[in-house]
């Protein structure tokens, strides 16, 4: 159970952290009401859940764009599954999300009591314009602490490091068909004794959205991926 949980906010940790943008007012998810679909598969091409992600306000200040943008996570069944709120920023064409942001309640559901409290801290994951193979793409990190009084429940951890862009390459999905930008690196996550490692691949509709993400295990066995499949 653990272990789907934790592939879970992987393929959700991928999915949104994946738009940027080049010129911030031309990205897509700043501009409010609009939508991306996302359909996640199994490594056996089995359809495993949707998720959508809508822009619901977005302010300026300084130049400096912030989006507000809900995460709604539909399972196999069809059925409501989770809630994802978080912000995207951009300035001057640098793309960032703040990785604290991928544990929320829905996912902490299991400790929820009066006396729990969470102390969450991590860095952002920045998405530089004009990305090429030459563009460095800084690591990230975020720490979950499910604390009890002064007793800490359990540690949750996510790392992706080793992040570069490795080429460019023609994607189709039902969205259509686009020529993208790839992207690989490597995560770690760790739930109290339970470590779980392995990389990933994105591909990026240059300026708009991520096209497709894929998960592998540390033996770079496909896990899972999933597709962008609606968009407006």
């Amino acid at each position: 159970m653990k272990k789907k949980l934790i592939l879970t906010i992987i393929m959700s940790f991928v999915i949104v952290v994946g738009t940027y943008a080049q010129e911030c007012n031309a990205a897509l998810f700043l501009k409010k009401g609009s939508e991306l679909e996302y359909t996640s598969y199994t490594k056996k091409g089995k359809e495993d859940g949707k998720s959508i992600h809508k822009t619901t306000e977005v302010t300026e200040s300084d130049g400096k764009f912030t989006a507000d943008i809900k995460t709604t996570v539909i399972d196999k069944k069809g059925k409501e599954a989770m809630t994802l709120d978080y912000q995207a920023v951009c300035k001057d064409g640098l793309f960032s999300v703040d990785m604290s942001r991928f544990f929320n309640s829905a996912q902490l559901a299991q400790y929820d009591a009066e006396d729990i409290k969470l102390e969450m801290d991590g860095n952002v994951l920045e998405f530089p314009a004009d990305m090429t193979s030459e563009t460095e793409l800084n690591d990230g990190n975020f720490t979950v602490r499910v604390n009890k009084g002064d007793f800490t429940i359990i540690t949750m951890t996510f790392d992706v490091t080793n992040r570069k862009v490795v080429g460019t390459e023609k994607i189709t999905t039902k969205a259509g068909t686009f020529e993208c930008q790839k992207v690989t690196f490597d995560f770690e996550s760790k739930a109290g004794i339970i470590k779980f490692r392995g990389s990933g691949t994105e591909w990026y509709l240059k300026d708009k959205v991520i096209v497709r993400s894929e998960s592998y295990n540390k033996k770079g066995k496909l896990m899972a991926y999933s597709e962008l499949t609606g968009m407006k």
